[in-house]
């Protein structure tokens, strides 16, 4: 019997120190609470330009290292552009994006074209830009919270020469985290003026 309490008594210090060192429930819910990125060619998205912009899942070597590209933009001896809306308009403030992650670069084989210009546009405006030459890679990170349409414009730095194509391993776009989420929804809502009470009426004399 003595035996018995001295193991309940060493037993009972290790299970209640365990879950404090070891916060399983915590690192659980933290795990689901993070936010996969979606691809930018998930939202819609429309090409224009002289030169070509294709989705094409391609492995290609820049810089000597292996990349997956998922698209690329061939401005040729003009230009390529890919526009894409990435708010959808039915659910607006449930599909925030914060931010939008671009890797982009030039093939190893492409040593003798000249350089291409990489520009992104923000509902219209100039944002970042980026050149890029052959065996050259360029990693940009852009705030995209409340843009509707975001624009990726390649454009040939000579007009006499052709440019090859610059291929995009990396096009995420970032959500919000749920935290995050929630205080802009609750800043959304109109906060309830409080009325005064009213005073009651004084008595009146008969």
């Amino acid at each position: 019997m003595l035996k018995k309490k001295l193991i309940s008594s060493v037993l009972l210090p290790i299970a209640v120190i365990l879950p404090a060192l070891f916060p399983l429930g915590e690192a659980t819910a933290q795990k689901q609470k993070k936010v996969r990125p979606t691809s930018l060619l998930k939202a819609r998205c429309v090409k224009s330009g002289i030169g070509s912009a294709r989705r094409q899942k391609r492995n290609v070597s820049i810089g000597r290292a292996v990349y997956s590209s998922e698209f690329y933009l061939g401005p040729g001896y003009r230009s390529a552009a890919l526009t894409c809306n990435i708010q959808p308009e039915e659910d607006a403030i449930q599909n925030v994006f914060q931010t939008l992650n671009l890797g982009f670069g030039m093939r190893d084989n492409n040593q003798n074209s000249p350089s291409v210009r990489v520009q992104l546009f923000l509902d219209g405006r100039p944002s970042e830009t980026i050149t890029v030459g052959p065996t050259r890679v360029a990693n940009v990170s852009v705030d995209v919270n409340n843009v509707n349409n975001v624009a990726i414009e390649a454009t040939c730095s000579s007009s006499t020469q052709y440019c090859g194509r610059v291929y995009f391993y990396d096009a995420d776009l970032l959500r919000d985290n749920p935290n995050t989420l929630n205080e802009k929804l609750q800043r959304q809502v109109p906060q309830q003026e409080q009325v005064p009470p009213v005073p009651p009426a004084p008595p009146t004399d008969n």
